[in-house]
């Protein structure tokens, strides 16, 4: 790389699909349809109003966005976060910001926590967290994250790092897992937020795609052990339409949560933030009004994860996600099984290798996973998932 350019961007390192391009470089697969299970990229479609309410807002395109938001989109925000999550006592539309997709944010929290040093997270996980540490002068640590850990980090090590703990990020529903967090362990996580003087953010970007019983989020853990002050004092959730509404095109994403917290977002955006457009804001207020696209989506999601307990339950590596629109499936090589799954099924995905560094005790079971991205319709989703079956049973291991 130039000496122009700073040199953690390259230990970054390449980002999955790109590593992928190069896996398979010169790798043949066989004659029929290629599917793409790399990327998760909703396929189904927003609710067929949404193009119109966005025109119906483009009134607001000749003024500057505030970079709070509209004063709309934030009480439709903190409406929807006291709705879903029941929180009492409420959530104030002033402690909601919104940004640029949930990625922006993500980064974001590197620059905005005060500096002690480290900036923990899981292994697996979404890139961003990794840069919001190289980039902001924070040291990364990775927790493993496995199987019997219910795929999150040990608190027990959060709270041996506490001390030197500048920001914890967290994930529930997980990405890739789809494992979700128990009440009791958010409730931990957040007082060891409180006990140390760190910020705890939690993505729950997946959080509307689930299976059984909503999961429960961080925001409500923390109206419950109101006290004295900030009920959400040192925590932020961070969500998005991506996946809620099926909308990644509309680069709504959103955190909330301690009010200082938001403020000192809302500060730094006015220098660093491509701030969101208020027909945007305008389109995704009356998206978090409405229900019943999310119920339709969710259900979407629910039949693909049904078609894949039924084709590949009881196979060795198989486990039925909780939640999120991956399967995390476990195998003995990642990358070999990317190649295999290429060559003889024309079917593409990721090395869990990939998406999760080593941890910072030595382990990397993302190693032995691939990541399988559940977005496609169902008749396509169904023939991906019989032509790889056999790759599975083969390489599949059981834990």
């Amino acid at each position: 790389m130039s000496d122009l350019v700073n040199p953690e961007i390259a230990r970054l390192g390449a980002h999955p699909f790109p590593r992928v391009a190069a896996l398979l470089d010169g790798v043949e697969p066989p004659p029929g349809p290629a599917v793409d299970l790399t990327i998760g990229e909703p396929r189904v479609a927003p609710p067929a109003w949404l193009a119109s309410r966005l025109a119906e807002h483009g009134g607001t395109l000749g003024t500057y966005p505030r970079n709070e938001g509209t004063a709309a989109f934030r009480a439709a925000a903190s409406g929807w976060l006291d709705r879903r999550f029941q929180l009492d006592p409420a959530l104030p539309p002033e402690a909601v910001v919104p940004s640029s997709g949930a990625r922006e944010v993500l980064f974001q929290l590197g620059l905005l926590a005060r500096g002690k040093g480290l900036a923990v997270m899981p292994t697996p996980h979404y890139a961003p967290y990794r840069a919001a540490a190289r980039l902001t002068g924070l040291d990364p640590v990775y927790l493993a994250c496995d199987e019997a850990g219910g795929f999150l980090p040990d608190l027990d090590e959060v709270d041996r790092l506490g001390p030197r703990i500048a920001l914890l990020t967290l994930c529930s529903p997980t990405n890739p897992e789809g494992a979700v967090a128990s009440r009791g362990y958010l409730d931990r996580a957040v007082r060891l937020a409180r006990r140390h003087g760190f910020v705890l953010a939690v993505d729950e970007c997946y959080s509307e795609i689930y299976r059984g019983e909503p999961p429960y989020g961080v925001l409500r853990v923390c109206a419950e052990q109101a006290g004295g002050g900030d009920p959400f004092a040192n925590v932020l959730a961070v969500n998005s339409l991506s996946k809620r509404s099926s909308a990644p095109g509309l680069r709504i994403g959103f955190a909330a949560g301690d009010r200082r917290l938001v403020q000192g977002l809302i500060d730094l955006r006015a220098y660093t933030a491509g701030t969101v457009g208020c027909p945007n804001l305008g389109a995704a207020a009356d998206l978090l009004a409405d229900e019943s696209h999310v119920e339709r989506i969710r259900g979407f999601y629910r039949e693909l994860f049904d078609a894949a307990d039924a084709i590949l339950g009881g196979l060795p590596g198989y486990r039925s996600p909780e939640a999120g629109m991956f399967l995390w499936l476990r195998v003995d090589d990642g990358e070999a099984v990317a190649v295999e799954c290429w060559e003889r099924a024309g079917l593409r995905v990721v090395p869990g290798a990939y998406i999760g560094p080593k941890a910072h005790d030595g382990t990397w079971s993302a190693a032995g996973y691939v990541r399988v991205a559940m977005v496609h319709d169902l008749d396509t989703t169904r023939a991906a998932l019989e032509r790889l079956a056999p790759i599975l049973l083969k390489h599949g291991v059981v834990a």
